[in-house]
Parts: structure tokens; sequence; C-alpha cells
């Protein structure tokens, strides 16, 4: 059996959606790059199935992104969906972005992006030269 990866579904949801927006694809075309069901990725992005690190693997790699790209993104999915949730709990909080900037922090902030910021840099390129 596959190992599951750690981490919360609405998180792993979130980061595969994630990773499907960063090429502008559809299901279906993540589907073909990685080999992974389009149903399946269906089901990841409703939270309906949790990927396993092999797939995570597999759908980040179609993307053209390392491995560990996953582990970055990760905190910073949690933070913004947490920050969300705390929005939408209670209306009389300050505007979105505060509570954004609140949950993600300066420290993970710092964290992510020098270690993201190349890999979407080298992304925006391939996509440019792609279009």
């Amino acid at each position: 059996m596959a190992k599951s990866t750690a981490g919360d579904p609405a998180d792993l949801r979130l980061v595969v959606t994630f990773l499907r927006s960063l090429r502008r694809w559809t299901q279906e075309e993540l589907s073909r790059a990685s080999g992974v069901d389009r149903g399946v990725i269906s089901d990841y992005e409703l939270g309906a199935k949790s990927p396993t690190r092999k797939t995570l693997q597999r759908l980040t790699a179609a993307v053209g992104l390392p491995d560990r790209c996953v582990e970055i993104l990760l905190p910073v999915c949690r933070a913004c969906r947490l920050a969300l949730e705390a929005s939408s709990a209670s209306p009389e909080t300050e505007p979105l972005e505060e509570d954004l900037a609140a949950g993600l922090g300066p420290a993970i902030l710092d964290a992510v992006l020098p270690r993201l910021a190349p890999h979407l840099l080298a992304l925006e390129e391939s996509l440019g030269e792609n279009a």
C-alpha cells in the first residue's frame, strides 16, 4: 500500500489545485501530463481523497517542479486556508489581506519565498517560451 502524505486533506487539496493552476491546466491536461486519472485529480481537489506521496511526486514532476516544493507549499496552503476560515467565521474581523498576512507570518514568508521563487521564475520562463 502506498504511503499517505502527512498533512491535512484540506491543505493537500489546495496543493493539488495550486500545482494544476501553475500551468493553467484543466484536470484533463494534468492527468495526461502526470498519468494520474482525471477523476482521481478531481477527488483530490474536492477533498474526497488525499494523494499519496508518490502521486504528489508525479503531479509535481508533471508541472516541472521538484518534489520538495510540496513541503514548502503545505504550510502556505494551510495558513491561507486558516486565514480564510477565520475571516469567514467572524465578519467583524479585519480585512482578508490582514488576516492572510497574520496567518502566514513573516517567518513563513521568509522561509517560503526564497525557496519557491526560483522555481516559479523558471516555470514562468518555460511558460513564456511555450506561448
